[in-house]
């Protein structure tokens, strides 16, 4: 038996050794980037509808089952992430989404259980091949969030550079972009993405003591989806607000 001992151990030596070399660690996640990609999800990227995949419907309670707020939407060959919360981007990972054609997220409001996951959205889609920064719609304070995220991330980010190199992980697009909705008053609405055929509307909901809060409408092929996001009851009377569409 000793004569396996010697193989056994060389083949297991240079498993470790390979794990710390960076042109082996890029094929291995080239590799995982690409089995996922191929596996499942991308019917959801079809053009003939508007789509949406709850990939986080818990509480801010501790759940074995479920990741915290998180709605992804399928629409203009692209998804749209509404909440971030902790755990969502695991389970979406899981389901095989190409995390390179993520197009915006959205921020309904700043409970922890909502934005505990912007980092790995960030990190994650940049690492699986998103080309530019990733833009993160939000009511007023969600440049305060993403300055948060990306200095709590700023070592790691220069870290992946190093090791992999600038040509697969570009810093360019390493960055997140906030772009702030106007605080909307109750029953305003305003326009804040028009791309490909879709638009989405942000409108203000009542959250209170949370404040602003807001909730989203998709509209695409002819059809909607409205994420609201942590609201009570209300009555809702609108008014539209001039475009900030980007």
């Amino acid at each position: 038996m000793r004569w396996l001992v010697v193989p056994v151990l060389v083949l297991v030596a240079a498993f470790f050794v390979g794990q710390r070399i960076p042109w082996v660690q890029n094929i291995v996640m080239d590799r995982a980037i690409e089995a996922r990609v191929t596996n499942r999800g991308q019917d959801l990227f079809e053009d003939d509808a508007l789509r949406a995949l709850l990939c986080g419907t818990g509480s801010p309670l501790p759940d074995r089952k479920r990741a915290k707020a998180c709605v992804a939407i399928f629409a203009a060959g692209k998804f749209w992430v509404v909440d971030t919360g902790p755990g969502s981007w695991n389970r979406l990972a899981l389901i095989g989404i190409d995390a390179a054609r993520i197009g915006a997220i959205f921020i309904t409001h700043f409970h922890s259980d909502h934005i505990g996951d912007s980092g790995e959205f960030n990190l994650q889609t940049w690492a699986a091949g998103r080309p530019a920064p990733l833009k993160v719609f939000g009511p007023p304070g969600v440049e305060r969030v993403v300055t948060g995220f990306e200095e709590a991330y700023a070592l790691d980010t220069g870290y992946r550079i190093a090791h992999h190199g600038s040509e697969m992980m570009p810093p360019a697009a390493a960055k997140m972009l906030p772009v702030v909705i106007e605080d909307l008053k109750d029953g305003e609405q305003t326009l804040v993405l028009e791309q490909d055929g879709l638009r989405v509307t942000a409108f203000n909901v009542n959250h209170s003591p949370v404040k602003p809060a807001c909730g989203y409408r998709f509209d695409y092929v002819g059809r909607s989806i409205v994420v609201s996001g942590d609201t009570a009851k209300s009555p809702r009377r609108t008014t539209s607000r001039a475009s900030q569409a980007s």
